[in-house]
């Protein structure tokens, strides 16, 4: 802003904050222009460093304060990467507000060590890390050879201790570029399990182990030492040339081995019970001896004739029903035993039994009666004549219609009452009193359709379109139906029973006596009109007094109750009210007050006109026209 004209003359004039005359301007309290000097205003003014106006900020060289910003203000300025407002050089940010970094030469609170170079073979690699074994940097200082960083394992090229594997190290270094098959370290060498290359020494090296018994440096038998470095001899736990095994001559002849290194069998003179062996005479075994030529104490069932003892054996074909009884003897008709040929055999010679003297078997169809048998024809036996093919007296339920016997069917043990065939031997329908199960749900005998059983063997249930009193019907269209004139109880529909039928001129039915709801009890839809109030929603009637409902009763068309104020003169209204007058309005001060009688001259309000037609001018009620009113009895101001 523009001084006054009055600006500089030392005098602080109207308008002025101050005024130093020449002694104004930068570093005084007072501006050119008269003003007060403030930080902000870019006039530098006592105790101000600084002022950049608006450009004032934390973060540029001029503070809001009006100071110079500063490394370790605690204020991000110009040219600073941070600053934390202390002179701490171990945490985040430096003292020369740059932010703390690796390789920075100061060891900062998430470095171990920063040695401000990029050398990784020192104390401090150029990650900021302490030198370890392990970190995939070969450091001398600490003694390192190698170092493959995750990769070191005491199996690999590189060990544990950063020290490259060798033969001897008492490591087996079997990956990468090892082929150690062992390492024991100062145990390695001549004689021992593992050599000086750091291989196992094995049989046929020509190097005798701790658990060889020789090595002639071949893998051949026969010169002295085994293939598998054993001596050779009977007895040396190694099949030798000529010897069938070799378990060390335990003195066990029937562990798989003998003492003379053969293998055990059957007609060596030693029984072997592990090879089933029984007996073994050498070559005394014979198959009609006491001990077979494979090692088995003669017995009857081995399928082999005992001589002087058996006079047969046919093994497991023995039998007291073959040709070679269980005993070992000969089978022959007359020995009790039924044998190959024979159909019976009673031991006896009596041919009126059920076995004759020739080993057959008595049977129905021979012209005999046998025991057992109720008849017997021979040739004449049938299932449909006097005698059946099983020598049996016919009869109902033994499985054969004989129509000598009046029978029309037979199930034989499947007859029944309930079944298709009878115990009469008659098939089953319907009518004959008898409930055929599966096929018939009742049959009482007779052909009444309106009983509690049909003439088609169904029992009697509603919806089948017959009428039956006994199941307490009193009607029955034969359908499933509720809104036709018979129900699915098979009682006839009407109002109230819950179903709306249009045939009895139904509009609904809610099932109830209640006249008040959305159905009445005459089974119509609710209207305005019908003379019954529905309170309830949505008709939410008032009151409902029929064909006498008008605006000008006390029900109106709408079922709403008439009251003083609905612009409808109605006597009385739905209050009850008589109403002389209704202009629809709460206004005592027209024609027609708020409870519907005419307004008067002396009713102590001045209407214009009043319910009289009179233009009041003037209303004190009962004071018109009396000694001191302004107000006549005609309700006009007196003149």
């Amino acid at each position: 802003m523009p001084p006054p004209a009055s600006c500089g003359n030392s005098v602080v004039d109207p308008g002025e904050e101050c005024d130093a005359g020449p002694a104004m301007g930068s570093g005084n309290e007072c501006k050119p222009n008269c003003t007060l000097n403030f930080c902000g205003d870019t006039y530098i003014g006592p105790g101000e460093e600084c002022d950049n106006g608006a450009e004032n900020s934390d973060m540029n060289s001029c503070k809001p304060d009006c100071t110079k910003a500063f490394c370790g203000d605690g204020k991000v300025g110009p040219g600073e990467g941070c600053d934390d407002g202390n002179q701490n050089n171990a945490d985040a940010c430096t003292n020369g507000c740059a932010l703390a970094s690796c390789g920075d030469g100061i060891i900062s609170a998430q470095e171990p060590c920063d040695d401000s170079n990029q050398s990784n073979e020192d104390e401090c690699t150029n990650n900021c890390t302490a030198a370890k074994c392990g970190d995939n940097f070969v450091q001398p200082s600490n003694n390192e050879q190698c170092d493959e960083g995750p990769n070191n394992a005491n199996s690999g090229d590189c060990t544990l201790t950063c020290q490259p594997a060798v033969c001897g190290d008492g490591l087996l270094h079997d990956t990468g570029n090892g082929d150690e098959e062992c390492d024991l370290g100062a145990g390695n060498g001549p004689g021992q399990q593992c050599n000086a290359q750091c291989k196992q020494n094995t049989c046929g090296d020509g190097d005798k182990s701790p658990t060889e018994q020789c090595d002639d440096g071949n893998n051949q038998g026969g010169d002295g030492c085994t293939s598998l470095c054993k001596l050779e001899e009977c007895g040396n736990e190694v099949m030798d040339p000529g010897e069938q095994c070799d378990d060390g001559k335990n003195g066990n002849e029937d562990d798989g081995c003998t003492d003379a290194c053969a293998l055990p069998k059957c007609g060596d003179a030693i029984v072997q019970p592990s090879l089933e062996e029984q007996c073994d005479l050498g070559p005394g075994n014979n198959n009609a001896g006491a001990c077979t030529l494979v090692c088995t104490a003669a017995k009857c069932g081995d399928g082999l004739i005992w001589q002087n003892h058996e006079e047969c054996d046919d093994g497991a074909s023995n039998s007291n029903s073959g040709t070679c009884k269980a005993n070992c003897t000969k089978q022959f008709c007359g020995d009790g035993f039924v044998g190959p040929g024979e159909a019976c055999d009673d031991g006896n010679q009596n041919n009126n039994d059920s076995c004759t003297n020739v080993c057959k078997m008595a049977k129905c169809g021979d012209g005999f009666i046998q025991p057992g048998e109720q008849c017997d024809n021979g040739a004449l036996n049938s299932n449909i004549g006097t005698c059946t093919t099983a020598c049996l007296t016919p009869k109902c339920g033994d499985g054969f219609i004989q129509p000598s016997n009046n029978e029309t069917c037979d199930d034989g043990l499947n007859n029944g009452d309930s079944k298709a065939c009878l115990s009469t031997c008659v098939p089953a329908k319907c009518g004959d009193g008898k409930t055929w199960v599966g096929q018939e749900e009742c049959d009482d005998g007779n052909n009444v359709n309106s009983d509690l059983c049909t003439n088609t063997c169904k029992a009697a249930k509603c919806g089948d379109g017959i009428t039956q009193p006994q199941a307490g019907e009193t009607c029955d269209d034969g359908n499933v139906d509720n809104t036709d004139l018979c129900t699915v109880f098979c009682v006839p529909a009407k109002c109230g029973d819950g179903y709306k039928q249009p045939q009895n001129q139904e509009q609904c039915d809610d099932g109830n006596n209640v006249n008040t709801d959305a159905c009445s009890n005459v089974c119509k839809t609710p209207t305005c009109g019908d003379s019954i109030v529905q309170p309830g929603a949505p008709y939410n009637e008032q009151c409902d007094n029929g064909a006498n409902n008008a605006n000008t009763k006390a029900c109106n068309a709408t079922c709403k109750k008439t009251t003083c104020g609905d612009g409808v003169k109605q006597t009385p209204n739905g209050n009850g009210q008589n109403e002389v007058c209704d202009d629809g309005n709460q206004s005592n001060a027209d024609a027609c007050t708020n409870t519907c009688a005419k307004t008067f001259c002396g009713d102590g309000i001045t209407q214009n006109p009043n319910g009289n037609g009179q233009a009041e001018t003037c209303d004190q009620g009962a004071q018109n026209g009396t000694q001191g009113s302004f107000c006549s009895a005609a309700c006009q101001i007196a003149g």
